[in-house]
């Protein structure tokens, strides 16, 4: 008896550590990812910090620049679909944020709202911008609204899609169903677990609560996001980012934004849900709200065409007006 039960242990010692074998997904060198994902108009530049931001721009250098920051998890490849149409009147530039793409980790390790406040303003600062727009999706969303207060005189409007930044109301029309991954990540169990074996499948799984329409979600889609959350420090600096948020947030006061804003919203966004857009609508005074139904959390690629259309006209007011 107690030989079977030793032999039955030994076997469930090596089968875990079998399936654990099979499922340990390594970083993936930066190199290796670089070679595949910064093409194009991809660039990098060393800032104050230590930080090496991967990024884009192209554009007409004459129009307006509109400096784009994704969301969670994300990276610059998120805005493609918007910067093929804006390119053409205005100067478009996106950026991997620190902790995630190929900027990666970054030498202050501080990955909340704030350090990432401070990234952007070393990035802007060095590429010597001045009175741009500055748009944001999700956790991007959150960064420009509090990059506004601290830089409004940098800025000359908004545009916020699907932002974060401030409370989910309660009895939301869109019940709030955000992905596996955030519910684990950011917890002293699981961070080890996640930050060595990350399935392909739950990155498709979160992908998927993005979308209203499966079909703009990509077996080439996910690779993308699987493996640049392969790349080095990105899986800790996560970690590091939701036990933050975790702690509670230092609030945004967004009734202080007086910017002409744009907000735009997915009426199915089941990440952060419509009423959220709402709210923001009513307590920043210069803004206007743009609805799409039909449309998840990310309308900038999910119905990219009209809501490109709707930043051309925004931003072109404000260039009327500036004028």
């Amino acid at each position: 008896m107690k030989k079977g039960i030793k032999y039955f242990g030994i076997a469930l010692v090596l089968v875990t550590a079998l399936l654990a074998y099979r499922a340990w997904t390594p970083d993936i060198p930066h190199d290796e990812l670089a070679a595949k994902y910064a093409t194009g108009s991809s660039d990098f530049l060393d800032l104050p910090s230590g930080a090496r931001a991967h990024f884009r721009m192209r554009g007409n250098f004459e129009g307006r620049t509109l400096v784009l920051l994704h969301g969670s998890n994300a990276s610059l490849h998120t805005w493609e679909a918007w910067a093929d149409i804006l390119d053409a009147n205005y100067f478009v530039i996106s950026v991997d944020l620190p902790g995630h793409g190929l900027t990666g980790a970054t030498p202050s390790g501080d990955y909340t709202t704030g350090g990432m406040v401070d990234f952007v303003d070393e990035f802007v600062n060095k590429l010597n911008l001045e009175h741009f727009v500055l748009a944001g999706n999700s956790m991007g969303g959150g960064v420009t609204l509090a990059y506004a207060l601290e830089h409004p005189e940098k800025l000359a409007g908004l545009v916020l899609v699907d932002a974060a930044g401030i409370e989910v109301p309660a009895n939301t029309k869109v019940k709030v169903d955000r992905p596996l991954a955030f519910s684990l990540a950011g917890h002293w169990y699981s961070d080890w677990i996640l930050e060595n074996i990350t399935p392909r499948s739950i990155v498709a799984e979160g992908l998927r609560k993005c979308f209203s329409n499966d079909a703009f979600v990509t077996e080439q889609m996910i690779d993308l996001y699987w493996e640049l959350a392969r790349h080095p420090g990105n899986r800790e600096a996560t970690g590091k980012r939701f036990a933050w948020y975790r702690e509670g947030r230092w609030p945004i006061e967004i009734e202080k934004i007086k910017l002409p804003t744009l907000i735009m919203w997915g009426e199915d966004d089941q990440l952060i849900p419509v009423e959220v857009g709402d709210e923001m609508h009513k307590r920043i005074a210069n803004s206007e709200l743009v609805i799409y139904p039909g449309v998840g959390h990310l309308p900038h690629e999910e119905n990219a065409a009209i809501s490109a259309t709707a930043v051309d006209n925004f931003v072109a007011g404000l260039t009327a007006v500036s004028d």
